[in-house]
């Protein structure tokens, strides 16, 4: 596996790849989120730079801003959203602290990621539109899952209420060689940092690509594409979206 050690860079040549696709046609419908098109994925994109940016200049908790899409600059509203962006990470290197909304995480590094997940997503859903989908990159599928699992989760943004869960679950990327154990006890939600005691029953086990599960977490595919064994339902609730 190839970590990504730089995210800026990263995301600056996947926002290019982005808009390259957008401006063949941004009206066109995204399959892979039903009732959305490019222009709307392109203002989420742009709302969250901005929302990045912001917070990282100083404004702590800035909300989200206005999802209202204007087809006629949704293009250019992005380009000036993903420059500000681009200049305010260069300010803000990863080590930096910064208000996020994920507990335990108080640096810079939280909006290095988040920016560069969001946009290798929308790039996934732009080229499946067009329809030359390709992979994940390995090692911002890896990043996609830490986050749906280390800040959306603790954070309660899962796509589904824990308090009915019980049981451990097991995702093993087999092309990156990584593994993670989430636990969920008595409505709380917990990623181990290590194996679970030897003998620990799983409820659930899904493993796959670390493209396809990070896909599969973020609400893209099913967790049917991959290899899974015991309660789905368990799979459901580490869903981000």
């Amino acid at each position: 596996m190839s970590p990504i050690t730089d995210y800026a860079s990263f995301l600056r040549g996947t926002a290019a790849e982005v808009l390259e696709i957008a401006e063949g046609d941004h009206l066109r419908p995204l399959p892979s989120r039903p009732g959305q098109t490019v222009a709307d994925a392109m203002a989420e994109l742009s709302a969250c730079y901005e929302w990045a940016a912001e917070t990282l200049e100083g404004r702590a908790q800035a909300p989200e801003h206005d999802l209202t899409v204007v087809p006629d600059t949704v293009l250019s509203d992005f380009k000036a959203s993903l420059n500000r962006l681009l200049a305010v990470l260069e300010e803000h290197p990863p080590s930096s602290p910064a208000w996020t909304w994920s507990p335990g995480r108080d640096t810079a590094a939280f909006w290095h990621r988040r920016c560069s997940v969001i946009t290798a997503l929308t790039l996934w859903d732009l080229s499946m539109a067009s329809g030359a989908t390709v992979p994940l990159d390995q090692g911002i599928a890896v990043a996609a899952i830490d986050e749906a699992l280390d800040s959306f989760l603790p954070a309660g943004k899962g796509l589904h209420p824990v308090s009915e869960a019980q049981g451990l679950v097991q995702l093993f990327a087999q092309d990156a060689d990584r593994t993670w154990f989430v636990r969920f006890t008595d409505g709380k939600v917990a990623v181990l940092s290590g194996e679970p005691e030897a003998g620990t029953e799983l409820q659930a086990r899904t493993a796959g690509s670390a493209s396809d599960l990070a896909l599969s977490l973020h609400g893209r595919l099913p967790f049917g594409i991959t290899d899974t064994v015991g309660d789905e339902r368990l799979l459901q609730r580490i869903r981000v979206e």
